[in-house]
């Protein structure tokens, strides 16, 4: 009963898009292609503890969200700490944060969670002050807490998201270096 109160609480403080989402019999589909070893493996968490980054593409409909907040589900079950957010979400608090003169504390807070969960990357424009945020995200969280990106992009594709390239470069480096991905079919 304690046990499910406290996972109940962390459930609700990591704001998933879907907060019962689970490794169901769906993954195992072999119209789905998807490597079921590797995502057995990543349910672990381990990856979490070693402060590695995961990348899930693929196209609109495919499951990405889902499987990611399953991932975010099975880190919360071992009391690890973290938050979903949409990409846009992120820049957009981030931009209120500096007009209120209170933008550290909200990269702090960003950095503070054991798996940052972005959803949605690529879909927005990325101007130099956009570039700048997402790179204080990616930075303050490098090389010590996880994050799990999902996009509609390839990740070739994701350099000329980037209206700057010298941030294009850091924030690629930092998201990508060493980092396990999932191409969702």
């Amino acid at each position: 009963l304690r046990y499910t109160k406290k996972l109940n609480r962390f459930i609700k403080k990591a704001s998933l898009k879907y907060p019962a989402a689970s490794f169901d019999e769906t993954i195992y589909d072999p119209e789905r292609m998807l490597d079921t070893h590797i995502i057995e493996e990543l349910s672990k968490c381990i990856w979490i503890e070693q402060g590695k980054n995961l990348i899930i593409t693929g196209k609109t409909g495919s499951g990405k969200s889902y499987l990611a907040n399953a991932f975010g589900i099975a880190a919360l079950k071992q009391f690890k700490t973290a938050k979903y957010m949409k990409a846009s979400q992120i820049i957009n608090e981030l931009s209120k944060a500096e007009a209120l003169n209170t933008y550290q504390e909200s990269v702090s807070q960003l950095a503070a969670y054991d798996l940052l969960i972005i959803d949605d990357f690529g879909l927005m424009n990325l101007d130099i002050n956009k570039c700048r945020n997402l790179f204080e995200v990616f930075d303050c969280r490098d090389p010590f807490k996880s994050i799990l990106l999902i996009s509609q992009f390839p990740v070739a594709s994701w350099y000329d998201l980037f209206k700057d390239h010298t941030y294009a470069d850091a924030c690629l480096s930092r998201l990508l270096n060493d980092s396990y991905r999932i191409e969702m079919n």
